[in-house]
């Protein structure tokens, strides 16, 4: 397998887990979090999503996010972007305002766009350093301190790697994060 079907196969995995914790976790449970420190289910589920979209469409294809369009603008939450650099207050926000069934349609139609985009690439595309700065000036948003601190250091690393960190291994950590939430949002209390 080349790095490219690798990718491909390693991506589709990607869209299988949040696809898996959409459709296997309760509403209640999509808004809950297991402490006072972590983010809600729904919203680790829903940047996820979000994350795949900004990294596929508006960084690697430089088109609009899937979010972008009119189907999708439900999915958008302004305050919390794609997620990176998010506050606290934005966090909940998503986890209440973005139901898991609309998060699970995006993940699915994100999934069929995202393949055919990159069944279509050509390997030497995979090579090319990305340059977040440039494509961050059409949208300043992605540029303030509190997100550029969170993806800095994807900046000019070659696409199959940029691919590969925020849409394969950070989907990777946050799907272990999730599930073992769950696994505590789960477990019956025991009383003292």
């Amino acid at each position: 397998m080349d790095a490219k079907g690798l990718l491909q196969f390693q991506l589709n995995g990607s869209f299988g887990l949040l696809a898996e914790v959409a459709a296997g976790t309760s509403d209640a449970e999509w808004r809950a979090k297991a402490s006072t420190t972590s983010n809600p289910v729904g919203f680790t589920v829903w940047h996820g999503a979000r994350t795949i979209d900004w990294a596929v469409n508006w960084v690697m294809r430089r088109a609009p996010e899937l979010a972008d369009k009119a189907e999708w603008q439900d999915v958008r939450v302004t305050a919390a972007l794609f997620g990176a650099g998010a506050t606290r207050e934005a966090a909940h926000a998503v986890a209440q305002d973005v139901p898991r069934i609309r998060v699970a349609a995006y993940v699915d139609a994100l999934r069929q766009d995202a393949a055919a985009w990159l069944a279509a690439l050509p390997n030497e595309d995979l090579s090319t350093a990305v340059d977040l700065k440039a494509r961050h000036d059409q949208k300043p948003e992605y540029m303030t301190p509190a997100v550029w601190a969170e993806i800095e250091d994807l900046d000019g690393i070659p696409g199959w790697q940029f691919l590969a960190r925020p849409c394969v291994s950070h989907i990777r950590v946050h799907y272990g994060e999730v599930t073992n939430q769950l696994a505590v949002l789960r477990t019956p209390s025991v009383p003292d």
